[in-house]
């Protein structure tokens, strides 16, 4: 995983520990803060659950957020 990968998966636990938004208002929040659309943060999330779903980093990163997020 490349360091802005992994920044943007800490993002999203940050954002929804911090809010404790929905999905969508987690990507909101993200997507707002990385100057990035919401439709390109969730492209690269679900790119990365695709490549990295069975790594250790991804799963303990994914683990801080609810489990019915759709990433």
């Amino acid at each position: 995983m490349t360091p802005q990968e992994r920044e943007l998966l800490t993002g999203m636990g940050n954002c929804h520990d911090a809010c404790g938004e929905d999905f969508e208002g987690t990507v909101r929040m993200v997507a707002h803060a990385r100057d990035l659309e919401p439709e390109a943060v969730k492209r690269t999330l679900a790119r990365l659950r695709d490549q990295y779903s069975q790594a250790p980093e991804y799963q303990a990163l994914r683990g801080r957020l609810p489990n019915d997020f759709p990433m």
